[in-house]
C-alpha cells in the first residue's frame, strides 16, 4: 500500500530522533477491507486502519500531529473536514519526557485494474483529489447564501435579483 511508505517519510522527517533510533517507528495496519468494483480490470479500494506507534519519544506530540495532518491535507484530505476525526492518539507517558505514543487514522487508497492488450493487468494507484480550500482553517462555516428572491427570464443573465441587487 502506498500511503504507509509516505505515511513513514513524513513522521521521520517531523522526528530526527527517530533517524537514529528507527526501530522506535513501528507502523501497521489493522482493521482492513477491499471492496471490489465490477469492472473489466477488477479495480479495488483498500480502506484500513493505519496505526504509527512511536517508542521511547521526546519530540512534543504536537511536532507529529503537525506532520501527520499535514500529511492527511494531500493523502486524506476527507479525514481534515471540521467536525470529523482527523485521527486518534493514545499517549503512556514513560518519564517528565519520554513517552510512546500511538496514532491511528483510517485510510482509503484506490487501484485502478486496467487490461493490456497482451491479457495482462496494470494495477495503479490513484492519487487522491485536491482538497476543495486550500486551507481547512478557514474552510468554518461558510456566510449563507444571500436569499433567491427571482430567477431571470431569457437574456437577463443567470438571476434576475439577488436580494434586490439587480
Amino acid at each position: 500500500m502506498r500511503k504507509l511508505n509516505s505515511l513513514r517519510a513524513a513522521i521521520e522527517q517531523a522526528v530526527p530522533e527517530l533517524a537514529q533510533n528507527p526501530a522506535n517507528l513501528r507502523i501497521w495496519v489493522d482493521r482492513g477491507t477491499v471492496a471490489a468494483t465490477l469492472t473489466t480490470g477488477g479495480g479495488m479500494t483498500f480502506a484500513y486502519r493505519a496505526n504509527v506507534l512511536i517508542m521511547e519519544m521526546t519530540a512534543d506530540l504536537s511536532v507529529v500531529t503537525h506532520a501527520l495532518t499535514t500529511w492527511l491535507r494531500v493523502e486524506q484530505p476527507d479525514r481534515l473536514i471540521p467536525g470529523t476525526e482527523g485521527l486518534s492518539f493514545e499517549v503512556d507517558v514513560l518519564t517528565n519526557k519520554v513517552v510512546d505514543v500511538l496514532l491511528q487514522v483510517d485510510l482509503k487508497e484506490s487501484v485502478t485494474a486496467t487490461p493490456n492488450e497482451d491479457g495482462s493487468i496494470a494495477l495503479a494507484y490513484l492519487p487522491e483529489p485536491d482538497p476543495l480550500f486550500d486551507d481547512f482553517g478557514s474552510a468554518g462555516p461558510a456566510d449563507p447564501p444571500p436569499p433567491l428572491t427571482a430567477v431571470g427570464q431569457e437574456g437577463e443573465g443567470w438571476l434576475a435579483a439577488i436580494d434586490g441587487q439587480m
